[in-house]
């Protein structure tokens, strides 16, 4: 009984220390083409969207309760809304007042003009209503992120197309029940480098309002991504961009859809 009592509490022991070993994982924790992601935490479970480009249904749904494992539980949309041409991108989410938003972009049928759409559910695996465009500015509106500040909503997104301008990160009020724009948008910062600068998200820190944003080029074997920041005491700005800009890069070890694809 003693012998068998202690194989017992040996195995117990090493499962222990092997589990507690064993707090690593491998990336990506996603496998697949799944750009521009979105996550979000509802109680204890965390979902996440992202691109889906021309595949249909659009904009995966999965769930994880540690962030590591995922399992894949549906669809945004599983057919495309009538007035939706193409690109299903940079998929958003927001939850406000017990429902689910998603604000995305896609392409119109009627002038073929990417703007920023919204849709609505009671839950990330429920059945999605969608509410069309939200945000249509220039030639080109992409990459929504919503901010809640002291009640009001507001919403950013990248601008470009504007003729000769360089790309712009816009933003402005949002209805209480964040389907429409309330207010003329205004500007938070301007790419006057000229770099590329897309996948913002905006936050309130200490005192300061922060915008966190990429550059430089995406995809490609030449690509060069990184991650740069930004900060104002108002949430209007002026912004200061940080001056050791980028505090993310990939060491040129960075991998888009077209190097995988050679």
């Amino acid at each position: 009984m003693k012998k068998l009592l202690t194989v017992l509490l040996c195995s117990a022991s090493a499962a222990m220390g092997l589990a507690q070993q064993q707090t690593y994982f491998t990336n990506p924790v996603i496998r697949g083409d799944v750009a521009d992601p979105s996550i979000m935490r509802i109680g204890e479970t965390y979902y996440a969207t992202g691109t889906s480009s021309e595949w249909a249904p659009y904009y995966p749904v999965f769930s994880s309760v540690d962030l590591v494992n995922w399992k894949q539980t549906g669809h945004v949309f599983d057919e495309k809304p009538d007035w939706i041409k193409s690109s299903f991108w940079a998929p958003e989410w927001f939850y406000h007042k017990g429902k689910v938003y998603v604000y995305y972009m896609a392409r119109k049928k009627s002038d073929n003009i990417s703007c920023i759409d919204v849709a609505v559910a009671d839950s990330p695996t429920g059945k999605f209503k969608d509410y069309g465009p939200v945000v249509e500015f220039g030639k080109e509106a992409i990459d929504a992120f919503v901010l809640e500040d002291n009640g009001q909503l507001y919403i950013i997104w990248k601008a470009y197309g504007l003729d000769d301008r360089p790309i712009e990160l816009l933003a402005s009020k949002l209805s209480s029940d964040g389907l429409h724009l309330e207010g003329e948008p205004f500007s938070l910062l301007r790419d006057d480098e000229r770099r590329g600068m897309e996948g913002q998200q905006w936050f309130k820190m200490n005192g300061y309002y922060y915008i966190i944003y990429a550059i430089n080029g995406c995809c490609g074997p030449g690509s060069d991504y990184a991650v740069a920041v930004a900060r104002s005491k108002k949430l209007a700005g002026p912004y200061e961009k940080y001056e050791g800009n980028p505090i993310l890069h990939g060491g040129g070890k960075i991998s888009c859809r077209s190097d995988m694809e050679q």
